[in-house]
Protein backbone atom coordinates (compact mmCIF):
# COMPACT_ATOMS: atom_id res chain seq x y z
CA UNK A 1 0.00 0.00 0.00
CA UNK A 2 2.98 2.50 0.61
CA UNK A 3 6.45 2.23 0.43
CA UNK A 4 7.96 -0.57 2.52
CA UNK A 5 10.90 1.80 4.11
CA UNK A 6 7.96 4.15 5.51
CA UNK A 7 6.01 1.56 6.21
CA UNK A 8 8.74 0.03 8.43
CA UNK A 9 9.55 3.04 9.86
CA UNK A 10 6.06 3.61 11.02
CA UNK A 11 5.22 0.23 12.55
CA UNK A 12 8.41 0.15 14.33
CA UNK A 13 7.91 4.08 15.45
CA UNK A 14 7.34 4.66 19.15
CA UNK A 15 2.98 5.73 19.85
CA UNK A 16 3.74 9.04 20.50
CA UNK A 17 5.25 9.70 16.63
CA UNK A 18 2.39 7.10 15.34
CA UNK A 19 -0.19 9.60 16.78
CA UNK A 20 1.75 12.66 15.37
CA UNK A 21 1.94 11.08 11.51
CA UNK A 22 -1.56 10.08 12.21
CA UNK A 23 -2.99 13.72 13.11
CA UNK A 24 -0.94 14.98 10.54
CA UNK A 25 -2.75 13.24 8.10
CA UNK A 26 -6.44 13.70 9.72
CA UNK A 27 -5.63 17.21 9.41
CA UNK A 28 -5.21 17.11 5.48
CA UNK A 29 -8.34 15.33 4.93
CA UNK A 30 -10.49 17.37 7.43
CA UNK A 31 -10.09 20.82 6.00
CA UNK A 32 -12.81 21.18 8.46
CA UNK A 33 -14.42 24.92 7.93
CA UNK A 34 -15.39 25.91 11.37
CA UNK A 35 -16.70 29.91 11.98
CA UNK A 36 -15.04 31.20 14.87
CA UNK A 37 -16.81 34.89 14.64
CA UNK A 38 -17.75 36.89 12.06
CA UNK A 39 -14.58 38.78 11.51
CA UNK A 40 -12.60 35.18 11.34
CA UNK A 41 -14.84 33.45 9.37
CA UNK A 42 -13.33 31.24 6.79
CA UNK A 43 -14.60 31.50 3.08
CA UNK A 44 -17.34 29.47 2.60
CA UNK A 45 -18.64 28.02 -1.22
CA UNK A 46 -21.72 26.52 -1.79
CA UNK A 47 -20.49 22.84 -3.00
CA UNK A 48 -23.11 22.74 -5.62
CA UNK A 49 -22.48 25.84 -7.41
CA UNK A 50 -19.39 27.56 -5.68
CA UNK A 51 -21.55 30.54 -4.81
CA UNK A 52 -19.66 32.48 -2.14
CA UNK A 53 -23.15 34.05 -1.05
CA UNK A 54 -24.52 31.87 1.73
CA UNK A 55 -26.32 32.11 4.80
CA UNK A 56 -26.46 30.43 7.97
CA UNK A 57 -29.35 28.18 8.70
CA UNK A 58 -29.25 26.84 12.13
CA UNK A 59 -27.38 23.76 13.03
CA UNK A 60 -28.65 20.12 13.26
CA UNK A 61 -26.88 17.18 15.44
CA UNK A 62 -24.17 20.30 16.14
CA UNK A 63 -23.05 21.17 12.78
CA UNK A 64 -23.50 24.16 11.17
CA UNK A 65 -26.15 24.23 8.28
CA UNK A 66 -25.63 26.78 5.17
CA UNK A 67 -28.14 27.96 2.44
CA UNK A 68 -26.81 28.87 -1.30
CA UNK A 69 -28.12 32.56 -2.18
CA UNK A 70 -27.43 31.61 -5.67
CA UNK A 71 -29.13 27.97 -6.10
CA UNK A 72 -31.02 28.13 -3.09
CA UNK A 73 -29.64 24.60 -2.02
CA UNK A 74 -28.90 23.34 1.41
CA UNK A 75 -25.83 21.99 2.78
CA UNK A 76 -23.87 21.96 5.88
CA UNK A 77 -19.82 22.59 6.54
CA UNK A 78 -18.86 18.93 6.08
CA UNK A 79 -20.75 18.63 2.79
CA UNK A 80 -18.47 16.75 0.15
CA UNK A 81 -15.28 16.68 2.50
CA UNK A 82 -14.22 13.41 4.21
CA UNK A 83 -16.24 13.38 7.34
CA UNK A 84 -19.78 14.02 4.80
CA UNK A 85 -21.79 10.66 6.09
CA UNK A 86 -19.08 8.96 7.69
CA UNK A 87 -21.33 7.30 10.93
CA UNK A 88 -18.12 5.58 12.89
CA UNK A 89 -15.68 8.48 13.34
CA UNK A 90 -14.22 7.26 16.46
CA UNK A 91 -12.80 4.15 14.31
CA UNK A 92 -11.16 6.62 11.37
CA UNK A 93 -7.95 7.44 13.25
CA UNK A 94 -7.66 3.09 13.77
CA UNK A 95 -8.57 2.96 10.04
CA UNK A 96 -5.71 5.48 9.28
CA UNK A 97 -3.07 3.54 11.55
CA UNK A 98 -3.78 0.49 9.35
CA UNK A 99 -3.46 2.43 6.10
CA UNK A 100 -0.16 3.43 6.77
CA UNK A 101 1.06 -0.03 8.47
CA UNK A 102 0.17 -0.92 4.71
CA UNK A 103 -2.71 -3.27 5.34
CA UNK A 104 -4.85 -4.49 2.74
CA UNK A 105 -8.62 -3.09 2.40
CA UNK A 106 -9.71 -6.74 4.03
CA UNK A 107 -7.16 -6.55 6.96
CA UNK A 108 -8.23 -2.95 7.55
CA UNK A 109 -11.65 -3.68 7.70
CA UNK A 110 -10.89 -7.21 10.58
CA UNK A 111 -8.61 -4.34 12.51
CA UNK A 112 -10.73 -1.87 12.61
CA UNK A 113 -14.19 -3.70 12.76
CA UNK A 114 -15.76 -2.35 9.51
CA UNK A 115 -17.44 -4.55 6.61
CA UNK A 116 -15.13 -4.93 3.48
CA UNK A 117 -17.27 -2.09 1.39
CA UNK A 118 -17.01 0.35 4.09
CA UNK A 119 -12.98 -0.08 4.15
CA UNK A 120 -12.75 0.40 0.62
CA UNK A 121 -14.71 3.57 0.47
CA UNK A 122 -13.03 5.31 3.49
CA UNK A 123 -9.55 4.22 1.73
CA UNK A 124 -10.68 6.23 -1.87
CA UNK A 125 -12.82 8.85 0.58
CA UNK A 126 -9.08 9.80 2.31
CA UNK A 127 -7.43 9.99 -1.13
CA UNK A 128 -9.75 12.00 -2.43
CA UNK A 129 -9.73 14.46 0.11
CA UNK A 130 -5.51 14.37 0.29
CA UNK A 131 -5.92 16.91 -2.96
CA UNK A 132 -5.67 20.00 -0.72
CA UNK A 133 -2.06 18.78 -1.17
CA UNK A 134 -1.99 20.10 -4.67
CA UNK A 135 -0.51 23.39 -5.39
CA UNK A 136 -1.86 26.70 -6.17
CA UNK A 137 1.09 27.45 -8.12
CA UNK A 138 4.73 27.55 -9.28
CA UNK A 139 7.47 29.96 -9.40
CA UNK A 140 10.93 30.81 -10.69
CA UNK A 141 12.37 27.96 -12.80
CA UNK A 142 9.72 25.10 -13.44
CA UNK A 143 9.99 21.69 -15.02
CA UNK A 144 7.49 19.67 -16.38
CA UNK A 145 7.37 16.35 -17.78
CA UNK A 146 4.52 13.81 -19.24
CA UNK A 147 4.42 10.06 -18.26
CA UNK A 148 2.10 7.22 -18.66
CA UNK A 149 0.25 4.40 -17.33
CA UNK A 150 -1.26 1.55 -18.61
CA UNK A 151 -5.54 2.20 -19.20
CA UNK A 152 -7.01 -0.03 -16.51
CA UNK A 153 -10.67 -0.69 -15.63
CA UNK A 154 -9.30 -2.79 -12.94
CA UNK A 155 -13.14 -4.00 -11.22
CA UNK A 156 -15.38 -2.86 -13.85
CA UNK A 157 -17.92 -5.49 -15.13
CA UNK A 158 -18.78 -3.98 -18.46
CA UNK A 159 -15.77 -3.90 -19.88
CA UNK A 160 -14.99 -2.08 -23.64
CA UNK A 161 -12.81 -4.81 -24.83
CA UNK A 162 -11.30 -8.54 -24.02
CA UNK A 163 -10.16 -9.00 -20.52
CA UNK A 164 -6.49 -8.84 -19.66
CA UNK A 165 -4.39 -10.86 -17.28
CA UNK A 166 -2.44 -8.28 -15.04
CA UNK A 167 1.12 -6.99 -16.58
CA UNK A 168 -0.14 -8.06 -19.81
CA UNK A 169 1.13 -5.25 -22.77
CA UNK A 170 -0.59 -3.03 -24.58
CA UNK A 171 -1.64 -4.39 -27.97
CA UNK A 172 -0.56 -1.10 -29.88
CA UNK A 173 3.11 -0.16 -29.81
CA UNK A 174 3.99 3.44 -28.51
CA UNK A 175 1.70 5.96 -27.20
CA UNK A 176 -1.72 5.28 -27.53
CA UNK A 177 -5.40 5.30 -25.80
CA UNK A 178 -4.26 2.30 -23.76
CA UNK A 179 -2.18 4.63 -22.24
CA UNK A 180 -2.91 7.42 -19.28
CA UNK A 181 -0.97 10.31 -19.51
CA UNK A 182 0.22 11.96 -16.34
CA UNK A 183 1.18 15.69 -16.11
CA UNK A 184 4.29 15.68 -13.41
CA UNK A 185 5.53 19.84 -12.63
CA UNK A 186 7.88 21.14 -9.85
CA UNK A 187 10.17 24.35 -9.21
CA UNK A 188 13.19 24.78 -7.76
CA UNK A 189 11.03 25.74 -3.92
CA UNK A 190 9.80 22.38 -3.30
CA UNK A 191 6.21 22.67 -5.25
CA UNK A 192 5.00 19.66 -6.68
CA UNK A 193 1.84 18.40 -8.23
CA UNK A 194 0.85 15.16 -10.86
CA UNK A 195 -2.30 15.26 -12.57
CA UNK A 196 -4.44 12.77 -14.84
CA UNK A 197 -4.53 14.56 -17.80
CA UNK A 198 -6.05 11.93 -20.43
CA UNK A 199 -5.80 8.74 -22.82
CA UNK A 200 -2.37 9.12 -25.13
CA UNK A 201 -0.40 11.77 -25.92
CA UNK A 202 -1.04 15.06 -24.43
CA UNK A 203 -1.97 18.35 -26.52
CA UNK A 204 -2.13 22.01 -25.24
CA UNK A 205 -5.79 21.96 -24.29
CA UNK A 206 -4.08 19.75 -21.61
CA UNK A 207 -1.48 21.77 -20.45
CA UNK A 208 -3.92 24.74 -20.33
CA UNK A 209 -6.73 22.84 -18.29
CA UNK A 210 -4.21 21.66 -15.72
CA UNK A 211 -1.27 24.49 -15.73
CA UNK A 212 -3.63 27.53 -16.75
CA UNK A 213 -3.05 30.06 -13.87
CA UNK A 214 -0.74 28.24 -11.89
CA UNK A 215 2.42 29.60 -14.24
CA UNK A 216 1.79 33.33 -13.41
CA UNK A 217 5.10 33.42 -11.09
CA UNK A 218 7.39 31.13 -13.89
CA UNK A 219 9.94 32.60 -15.32
CA UNK A 220 11.28 29.72 -17.35
CA UNK A 221 9.71 26.66 -18.64
CA UNK A 222 11.83 23.49 -19.13
CA UNK A 223 10.34 20.25 -20.74
CA UNK A 224 11.30 17.44 -23.08
CA UNK A 225 10.87 18.95 -27.13
CA UNK A 226 6.95 17.94 -27.52
CA UNK A 227 4.99 20.41 -29.06
CA UNK A 228 2.36 20.92 -27.27
CA UNK A 229 4.70 22.66 -24.10
CA UNK A 230 5.96 25.07 -27.13
CA UNK A 231 2.64 25.79 -27.52
CA UNK A 232 1.46 26.38 -24.43
CA UNK A 233 4.89 28.58 -23.19
CA UNK A 234 4.35 30.53 -26.21
CA UNK A 235 0.86 31.18 -25.88
CA UNK A 236 1.42 32.20 -22.12
CA UNK A 237 4.83 34.36 -22.75
CA UNK A 238 6.51 31.96 -21.02
CA UNK A 239 10.27 31.37 -21.69
CA UNK A 240 10.43 27.98 -22.83
CA UNK A 241 13.76 25.62 -23.11
CA UNK A 242 13.35 22.18 -24.19
CA UNK A 243 15.24 19.19 -23.85
CA UNK A 244 16.10 16.22 -26.45
CA UNK A 245 16.98 13.54 -24.22
CA UNK A 246 17.39 10.89 -26.78
CA UNK A 247 20.47 13.23 -28.32
CA UNK A 248 21.72 13.32 -24.93
CA UNK A 249 20.95 16.70 -23.97
CA UNK A 250 20.52 16.79 -20.29
CA UNK A 251 21.22 20.80 -19.46
CA UNK A 252 21.51 24.23 -20.89
CA UNK A 253 23.43 26.89 -19.77
CA UNK A 254 24.53 24.86 -16.66
CA UNK A 255 20.95 26.17 -15.16
CA UNK A 256 17.59 24.71 -16.98
CA UNK A 257 17.23 21.16 -16.61
CA UNK A 258 14.24 18.72 -16.14
CA UNK A 259 16.34 16.48 -13.57
CA UNK A 260 14.09 17.14 -10.50
CA UNK A 261 11.05 16.09 -12.83
CA UNK A 262 12.41 13.44 -14.01
CA UNK A 263 13.81 12.01 -10.54
CA UNK A 264 9.89 13.00 -8.99
CA UNK A 265 8.94 10.34 -11.99
CA UNK A 266 11.04 7.45 -11.43
CA UNK A 267 9.71 8.14 -7.67
CA UNK A 268 6.57 7.82 -8.61
CA UNK A 269 6.64 4.36 -10.50
CA UNK A 270 8.58 3.18 -7.83
CA UNK A 271 5.24 3.76 -5.47
CA UNK A 272 2.86 2.87 -7.81
CA UNK A 273 4.64 -0.34 -8.27
CA UNK A 274 3.30 -1.63 -4.88
CA UNK A 275 0.01 -1.91 -6.23
CA UNK A 276 0.09 -4.36 -8.87
CA UNK A 277 -2.35 -1.93 -11.04
CA UNK A 278 -4.47 0.42 -10.17
CA UNK A 279 -8.00 1.29 -12.03
CA UNK A 280 -7.56 4.47 -13.93
CA UNK A 281 -10.38 6.02 -12.31
CA UNK A 282 -8.93 6.08 -9.02
CA UNK A 283 -5.21 6.59 -10.46
CA UNK A 284 -5.11 10.40 -9.32
CA UNK A 285 -6.25 9.17 -5.81
CA UNK A 286 -2.88 7.59 -5.54
CA UNK A 287 -1.10 10.46 -7.25
CA UNK A 288 -2.46 12.67 -4.39
CA UNK A 289 -1.13 10.21 -1.77
CA UNK A 290 2.20 9.87 -3.18
CA UNK A 291 1.87 13.41 -2.88
CA UNK A 292 0.96 13.35 0.94
CA UNK A 293 4.03 11.46 2.02
CA UNK A 294 6.46 13.49 -0.27
CA UNK A 295 4.72 16.33 2.18
CA UNK A 296 5.32 14.32 5.18
CA UNK A 297 9.11 13.80 3.45
CA UNK A 298 9.55 17.05 3.28
CA UNK A 299 8.02 19.00 6.09
CA UNK A 300 9.95 20.63 9.14
CA UNK A 301 8.68 19.27 11.75
CA UNK A 302 9.92 16.58 14.23
CA UNK A 303 8.02 13.89 13.27
CA UNK A 304 8.39 14.62 9.16
CA UNK A 305 11.97 15.37 10.15
CA UNK A 306 12.47 11.73 10.93
CA UNK A 307 9.89 10.15 8.16
CA UNK A 308 12.26 11.59 5.97
CA UNK A 309 15.05 9.10 7.27
CA UNK A 310 12.48 6.27 6.50
CA UNK A 311 12.42 7.49 2.65
CA UNK A 312 15.82 7.24 2.02
CA UNK A 313 17.12 3.55 0.72
CA UNK A 314 16.70 0.08 2.89
CA UNK A 315 19.67 0.28 3.60
CA UNK A 316 20.00 3.79 4.84
CA UNK A 317 17.14 3.45 6.83
CA UNK A 318 18.84 0.27 9.04
CA UNK A 319 22.05 2.03 8.94
CA UNK A 320 20.27 4.95 10.61
CA UNK A 321 17.23 3.25 12.46
CA UNK A 322 19.18 3.32 15.88
CA UNK A 323 20.54 6.81 15.81
CA UNK A 324 16.73 7.92 14.90
CA UNK A 325 15.70 5.83 17.96
CA UNK A 326 18.37 7.48 20.03
CA UNK A 327 17.62 10.58 18.92
CA UNK A 328 13.90 10.25 20.26
CA UNK A 329 14.91 9.00 23.46
CA UNK A 330 16.19 12.12 24.36
CA UNK A 331 14.45 14.77 23.01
Amino acid sequence: MIPSDFRDFFVTSSSAVQQEIVASLLSLSLQESEVKDSNQAKAITCPHCSEKRVSANGKLKGVQRYVCNGCKKNFSETTGKFWYNIKKKEKLNRYLFCLLSGYSIRKSAEETGISIQTSFDWRHKLLTSFSSVSVEGFQGIVESDDLFFAYSEKGGRHLGRKPKKRGEKASKAGISDEKVAVVATCDRSGNKDFKVATRGRISKKDLDKILKGKLDKAEVLCSDSHRSYGAFAKANSITHKKFNASKGQRTVEKVYHVQNVNNMDMRLRKFMDSFNGVATKYLQNYLNWFLVLEKIKNSTSKMATVASIAFASNSAWYEYKQQLFNMLIRT
